[in-house]
């Protein structure tokens, strides 16, 4: 999946649920969803198309206007070329909607090939202002190659 749909849909999925939610003194609201998905994806690795199955489950505790916690976990299950790969991610999205700034804190990505293990992993937090052009990383902690560096890694294996 790219970098701007995983980011989309997550987007998508928290400004519903927060514009939707109103916290309480007894506690924050807190919505959950689940759902599936099945798509060819054509813009991780052009050129590729990767038949995708997503599995999702989303939390979202709004506590204000400007503070939720959105916990995701999203299992990805990828074949493409005769190859296949699963993406297991489970991690919380500290959102400020107000600012634009966004902590993940979690296993973000977690790409791995039957047989080989993992072949690529960010995880750890990493904070990010998304109302810049490009977007401004303002804090960061763990290994984030995909953050940094695309599918690069995922798209040569499949290639291969």
């Amino acid at each position: 999946m790219s970098r701007s749909r995983r980011l989309g849909v997550g987007a998508s999925i928290v400004a519903t649920l927060i514009a939707s939610a109103t916290a309480t003194a007894a506690g924050p609201d807190i919505a959950r969803v689940s759902f599936e998905d099945s798509y060819v994806d054509t813009q991780t690795c052009p050129g590729m198309a990767l038949d995708t199955r997503l599995e999702a489950h989303v939390t979202v505790q709004s506590f204000t206007a400007t503070r939720a916690q959105v916990h995701q976990r999203f299992i990805y299950s990828v074949a493409a070329n005769g190859k296949r790969f699963t993406d297991n991610e489970s991690y919380t999205k500290f959102v400020n909607p107000a600012s634009g700034v966004t902590r993940f804190s979690g296993t973000q990505i977690n790409i791995q090939v039957p047989g080989h293990g993992n072949l690529l992993a960010d995880r750890g937090t990493i904070t990010i202002d998304f109302t810049t052009d490009p977007w401004a990383v303002l804090f960061e902690a763990g290994p984030h190659p995909f953050f940094h560096g695309g599918y690069g890694l995922l798209c040569a294996y499949l290639a291969t």
